[in-house]
């Protein structure tokens, strides 16, 4: 059976590690934590990982080291070189640049919310890299995206799947209600939760728009929300209608 997705973390602290459990444990993932270099590298030369969520500073270098190393050597590694998240308090914006030249795909700042380090992970394991040879058509990319994150584990999926369902009902009438209030706070929260449920479900167009739609609440923009609210719901209502499909 195909594991769900690996996330490395690689940080000292134990109570930031104890954060990021508690972030992403709701996520279709498997994270593993490491407190330093040496300990990462043999996770990495030993299992498949498909995000590095590294702190800059570890007690035995660098983290940036580690990011050139897994680029300069690819096959040295027991999978494809993870995508990298930078995850520090220290990172001069002037170096980001550099940063991203060795690597690494996104900084984050700390602190950051669970929100965002939630949002940050499922972007950056929804946006892997991939090569196919012949473009792909949109039902096989979403069945290739949901095994992504679930796996051959198709109870899991339909599991999540209808409790998603579920509360999507629920969500186009907390939507509504919002918009027809001009309940701002309310329509952000609602869809900053939908961008990551939708695009975990394979439906980035919808994710797109519950991302726009976030963006556009945060500024207090009644038109453009709205007019995105009423795009968005019809994705949900579309989705209602369908049957859990085969994986």
């Amino acid at each position: 059976m195909t594991s769900l997705p690996s996330v490395l973390l690689l940080e000292d602290d134990p109570f930031m590690q104890h954060f990021v459990q508690l972030a992403l444990e709701d996520l279709p993932v498997q994270l593993h934590c490491s407190s330093n270099l040496a300990q990462a590298r043999h996770l990495l030369r030993t299992q498949s990982v498909a995000l590095l969520l590294s702190d800059m500073q570890l007690p035995d270098g660098s983290a940036a080291t580690l990011c050139v190393e897994l680029n300069a050597s690819p096959t040295a590694w027991a999978g494809p070189v993870p995508r990298v998240v930078m995850f520090s308090g220290g990172i001069d914006p002037t170096m980001e640049p550099t940063l991203r030249r060795s690597g690494v795909w996104q900084v984050l700042h700390k602190p950051v919310t669970m929100e965002q380090l939630q949002d940050c992970v499922v972007q950056a394991l929804a946006q892997q890299p991939s090569t196919p040879t012949t473009p792909l058509s949109t039902d096989t990319a979403q069945r290739q995206h949901i095994y992504h994150f679930f796996g051959d584990r198709h109870t899991l999926f339909a599991a999540y799947q209808h409790t998603c369902l579920q509360q999507f009902a629920h969500d186009l009438v907390e939507g509504q209600r919002a918009a027809q209030a001009g309940d701002w706070i309310a329509l952000r929260h609602l869809a900053h939760n939908l961008k990551s449920v939708l695009t975990l479900l394979g439906h980035p167009l919808p994710a797109q728009l519950a991302r726009e739609l976030e963006a556009q609440a945060s500024t207090g923009n009644p038109a453009i929300a709205l007019a995105t609210w009423e795009q968005l719901q019809i994705h949900l209502l579309q989705l209602l209608q369908l049957e859990s499909p085969e994986v």
